[in-house]
């Protein structure tokens, strides 16, 4: 099948209802779709990736190839789907931290997110939540008894994050900045490598994403303290929000999606919204989504840009502190 063959079933497809028969007709040349995922394999975001285009696959009868390119925040990745040719083959999954923070933490990078990609579809939204290991911090039995061991430290607790400028990072300044406590931060390539320093003992806390974290605090390996959503978790009932702490203004919702080249066909980017709003409707998708702590929040493509855009002031002010922490 040709370009034009594609745009035209991919028209048609975004036009009409979707059926399996209609969705594999608009499948690229080679019969495959690219996903660049910008973080390592095992991670929070590579397990939100995979399992929601599993499904988008699933619908359009069309195989989606998932590429790890992690690095620099997710810039690199994302720098990668911004260069190559806008031919409806190559999309990429980006954040809240690539899309509103990285362009504040990375001034003088070739490449800026907002400017260089364009939206496709929003996925999920996905709470935070903050652990420690109990092993090695028995003393930290709810998340007040957290904050008086570390204002009474001799040295500063240390915080691990999976980058800098990713979401772990910007909660745990934002934390320790409304708690009035000195906290170290302590980077790492990965949300999953970051979890097993925590694991380790070698980091005392990590504000991160549900689905990074909620196996090992089911398995009683790290235990919650505080959940930085409005609301407590139905999976993590019994644990309050960081509100509910006595930190009001710490409320953080990460939140994911599909971005393009800049000149992505309009007709892939039609095909592409159905693909997921269709996915994202499944209840086994969502049940599972449910399971890693995530949520299911279609936005198209318009959607997903006003979004975006009212998210950006918040991000860029924790960003700022970010980069002035770092000078």
């Amino acid at each position: 099948m040709d370009r034009r063959t594609f745009l035209c079933a991919a028209s048609a497809l975004a036009a009409t209802g979707f059926t399996r028969a209609a969705a594999a007709s608009v499948a690229p040349a080679s019969g495959d779709l690219s996903l660049i995922v910008p973080f390592p394999p095992g991670g929070g975001g590579d397990i939100l990736a995979r399992a929601v285009t599993s499904e988008m696959a699933a619908v359009t009868g069309t195989r989606w190839i998932v590429m790890n390119r992690p690095g620099a925040g997710g810039n690199i990745g994302a720098a990668h789907v911004a260069k190559a040719a806008p031919s409806a083959e190559t999309i990429g999954y980006v954040t809240n931290g690539i899309l509103c923070v990285n362009p504040h933490l990375y001034p003088t990078a070739r490449f800026d997110p907002q400017r260089d990609l364009m939206p496709v579809a929003g996925l999920t939204e996905i709470g935070l939540v903050a652990v420690v290991n109990p092993a090695v911090m028995p003393e930290a039995t709810d998340f007040e008894r957290f904050i008086a061991l570390a204002a009474n430290s001799n040295e500063p607790l240390t915080f691990a994050s999976a980058g800098n400028g990713t979401s772990s990072h910007l909660a745990g300044i934002l934390f320790s900045s409304q708690a009035g406590i000195p906290l170290r931060h302590i980077p790492h390539p990965g949300g999953a490598i970051a979890v097993k320093e925590v694991l380790a003992g070698r980091v005392s806390l990590m504000i991160d994403v549900m689905p990074n974290v909620l196996p090992h605090i089911r398995r009683g390996a790290l235990k919650a303290l505080a959940v930085t959503s409005l609301d407590r978790s139905p999976l993590l009932p019994e644990v309050p929000t960081m509100a509910e702490a006595g930190l009001a203004r710490v409320c953080l919702t990460a939140w994911d999606g599909l971005a393009a080249p800049v000149g992505f066909p309009e007709a892939g980017v039609r095909a592409i919204e159905v693909a997921a709003r269709r996915a994202l409707a499944m209840p086994r998708l969502e049940e599972r989504l449910a399971r890693l702590g995530a949520h299911a929040r279609f936005r198209d493509a318009s959607a997903f840009a006003d979004f975006i855009a009212l998210e950006a002031p918040k991000w860029k002010t924790l960003a700022l502190k970010a980069r002035a922490a770092r000078s």
